[in-house]
C-alpha cells in the first residue's frame, strides 16, 4: 500500500477512537515511558504539543513530571506545521508522534515531511516515537531514503 493510502486508512482509524480511550492509553503511554528513559541523563527534550482533534497521544502529563522531578531539564515544545523551521538545538531526547509504524521502527506521520527533516539533524538524539497499538502496520512500510528509523516506539501495551 502506498504511503497516502496508509495514511489515510490509519488517520481514519485514529480519528475513530473514543476521547476516553485516547487519554487512558495516553496515561498508560506516559507510564511506560517514564519507567524506561534515563531521566538522570537526559538534559535537553524536545517534544510535539499534541493536537487534540487528530487524537494525537496526549505526553503533557509525562512532561510536567519530568519537570518536576528534572527542573534543569529544557523542554522544547514544537507545534505541527509543515513551514515551521526546525529548531537548531541539539537535543538528548526528542518524543516523535506516530500515527503508523512498523516493525522496524519506521514511522508514518501526518505528512508534510518536518520530522524526516528534523530527525536528519539530529543524529544525537534518541529517537522516541509514540503510537497508539492501532497503528501498528503488520507489513512494513515503504520507505524512502530520507526515512529515519525510531530507537524505539512506546504504545499502550
Amino acid at each position: 500500500m502506498a504511503k497516502e493510502e496508509l495514511r489515510d486508512k490509519y488517520r481514519s482509524v485514529r480519528l475513530r477512537m473514543d476521547s476516553r480511550d485516547v487519554e487512558k492509553y495516553s496515561l498508560r503511554i506516559c507510564r511506560k515511558l517514564y519507567r524506561e528513559i534515563g531521566w538522570d541523563r537526559i538534559q535537553k527534550i524536545c517534544s510535539y504539543e499534541p493536537i487534540a482533534e487528530l487524537k494525537e497521544v496526549n505526553v503533557l502529563p509525562l512532561l510536567e513530571t519530568v519537570k518536576y522531578k528534572y527542573p534543569n531539564t529544557i523542554i522544547k515544545l514544537v507545534g505541527m506545521s509543515r513551514k515551521s523551521k526546525t529548531p537548531k538545538m541539539k537535543f538528548d531526547l526528542i518524543l516523535v508522534p506516530v500515527l503508523a509504524y512498523d516493525k522496524q521502527n519506521y514511522r508514518l506521520g501526518w505528512g508534510g515531511g518536518w520530522y524526516d527533516r528534523f530527525l536528519a539533524e539530529q543524529s544525537q538524539a534518541q529517537k522516541v516515537g509514540v503510537a497508539f497499538k492501532n497503528g501498528f502496520v503488520k507489513n512494513s512500510l515503504l520507505l524512502e531514503p530520507y526515512d529515519i528509523a525510531l530507537d524505539k516506539i512506546i504504545t499502550e501495551v
